[in-house]
């Protein structure tokens, strides 16, 4: 597949999980954190101005389509990215990813940065 073609794979992906599907939301964030030999998903749902709220799908398939984009987008000389950001609005049917190459660190989700991670990767 083509790099459009991943992201609207994924897209769908995520907006079919039980578990993004199970509450409403009007945008959704997932923050895709690669570490040494690990890798992390950490999805977030939006609802009118509220904070995000953790919903992280659980689809195998999700997880391989994110892998072909990561050599996709693979940068010539370059390692993969070390993290990506992907979002969706519901009601524009928009979707934006974003990589990052040099400082994954900021995207890493851990019990002390889980609302400043889910502020962040919050759609525009």
């Amino acid at each position: 597949m083509t790099r459009d073609e991943l992201i609207v794979e994924i897209g769908r992906l995520i907006v079919a999980d039980h578990k993004v599907s199970s509450q409403p939301w009007d945008q959704y964030a997932l923050v895709v954190w690669h570490g040494d030999d690990v890798s992390k998903l950490n999805g977030f749902r939006y609802l009118g101005h509220g904070e995000g709220t953790p919903a992280t799908p659980e689809s195998f398939e999700l997880e391989d389509r994110l892998d072909e984009l990561r050599e996709v987008t693979r940068l010539d000389g370059r390692q993969p990215w070390l993290a990506c950001v992907v979002q969706l609005d519901r009601a524009t049917g928009k979707a934006t990813v974003d990589f990052e190459y040099d400082d994954a660190a900021r995207w890493h989700v851990t019990p002390a940065s889980v609302a400043r991670v889910a502020a962040r990767a919050r759609p525009a």
